[in-house]
């Protein structure tokens, strides 16, 4: 399964891993404030007067897949107690609360930019993401001009049509997504590099269970290799990676086989 998921990355540029860690990991960059607020959320609040934003949160974190019931809940009422910190931290501020994530730290918000300044001073948030509305389901046409009837869904290239029609007709469907994140051959890294470069992966790997929360998915696994992760997700789950930022294209998967 691996050199299949290599296969569908191949349009990931190998870039230096020190660059790496993006998303809620990523590393303050040029024409950032205070290394937090990223040079499009600024522009995007400039012009709009207002910006969707995910926030993430410093605090300590798991995977919940690799907690016991008792950390899981503590680890959620621990990121739902920075949250409302933040939240009293921006009262009198422009902003509106959009999601609270429970399985992640963080939390999506529409911000001002007295909101926006706010969150740059603050030592409880790490970074700022340019978020996006959900996109609205929008009726397919065919070649004679008429409303499609598989999916009613447009796809991009990172999802295929047909991906939509099998989760349109069998309530879920096998995928293996590609991730946004730098990425080399671990075997042309030194130790250092590797660790960071999973660490990059495991973050945007995160970042999108993030962004899934509440649609219809199932992670079959986590790759700590290469940025991939494999999924059973409904239609409601693949509009999400259709227009997330952190997905490089979605391929239909195959069940695992059982050796004999």
């Amino acid at each position: 399964m691996e050199i299949a998921m290599s296969q569908i990355l191949r349009r990931i540029i190998e870039l230096s891993c020190c660059a790496a860690l993006l998303l809620f990991f990523s590393a303050p960059a040029p024409g950032q404030i205070s290394g937090k607020i990223p040079a499009d959320v600024i522009e995007h609040t400039a012009s709009h007067g207002s910006a969707w934003v995910v926030v993430g949160l410093d605090l300590p974190w798991q995977m919940e897949s690799s907690l016991s019931q008792a950390d899981l809940a503590a680890q959620r009422s621990v990121i739902a107690a920075k949250q409302d910190d933040l939240l009293n931290q921006l009262a009198g501020r422009k902003f509106s609360v959009v999601r609270r994530y429970q399985e992640i730290p963080g939390i999506a918000l529409e911000v001002g930019a007295d909101a926006l300044a706010e969150l740059a001073r603050l030592s409880i948030v790490t970074n700022v993401l340019l978020d996006r509305p959900a996109l609205p389901i929008q009726p397919q046409v065919d070649r004679e001009g008429s409303p499609g009837t598989a999916t009613g869904i447009l796809s991009s290239e990172k999802v295929p049509s047909i991906l939509f029609d099998r989760a349109t007709r069998d309530g879920t469907v096998l995928v293996l997504a590609g991730l946004r994140t730098p990425w080399q051959r671990e075997d042309l890294l030194t130790d250092k590099l590797v660790d960071l470069q999973r660490h990059a992966i495991h973050g945007v790997q995160s970042y999108l269970l993030g962004e899934l929360a509440g649609t219809h998915y199932k992670v079959l696994r986590l790759y700590g290799k290469i940025p991939g992760i494999a999924l059973r997700v409904g239609v409601d789950a693949l509009v999400i990676l259709e227009r997330s930022t952190a997905i490089t294209n979605v391929v239909a998967d195959r069940p695992a086989q059982i050796a004999r």
